[in-house]
């Protein structure tokens, strides 16, 4: 084979491998931002709106907005997590966000504030992926005495 073949081919194939990196990149990627979530949440007496109730594993963040009049919070648990994760108080017309790592299955939310759970203050996502089953995750206690759940 003579030199400018054998060249030509190195290069041909050096450019195949390069493609295949890339696009190999291009995919762990789109990859990595596809496990990144945000879900809106609206709380107002006594009601909580979520923008999506089934997510895709991994980072979630929670965008808070208290539509109502009076204080809310949210409290966030399963899914993975290890204790329970709590945005704490929100003011009226207030927004807060925080973000959590949610391994998937069944996740609770609900507003911890004393009654308004029991008011219908709570939701339920199903987060796809995962189940998590080898992390114990905390629950709410539903028992009317309960001041998780108000």
């Amino acid at each position: 084979m003579n030199k400018k073949r054998q060249t030509a081919l190195v290069s041909a194939g050096l450019a195949v491998a390069l493609a295949l990196a890339g696009a190999a990149v291009a995919a762990f990627q789109g990859r990595a931002a596809a496990t990144s979530t945000t879900i809106k949440v609206t709380e107002r007496e006594y009601h909580i709106a979520l923008s999506t109730t089934a997510p895709a594993a991994g980072t979630i963040t929670f965008k808070i907005h208290n539509a109502g009049h009076v204080l809310h919070q949210l409290d966030v648990s399963g899914g993975g997590l290890k204790a329970i994760a709590k945005a704490g108080p929100i003011k009226p017309g207030a927004t807060k966000s925080f973000t959590v790592k949610l391994a998937g299955g069944t996740v609770n939310v609900w507003c911890p504030v004393p009654g308004h759970a029991a008011l219908g203050m709570k939701a339920t996502l199903k987060v796809k992926g995962a189940t998590g089953a080898s992390t114990p995750t905390p629950t709410p206690n539903t028992t009317p005495s309960s001041s998780t759940w108000g």
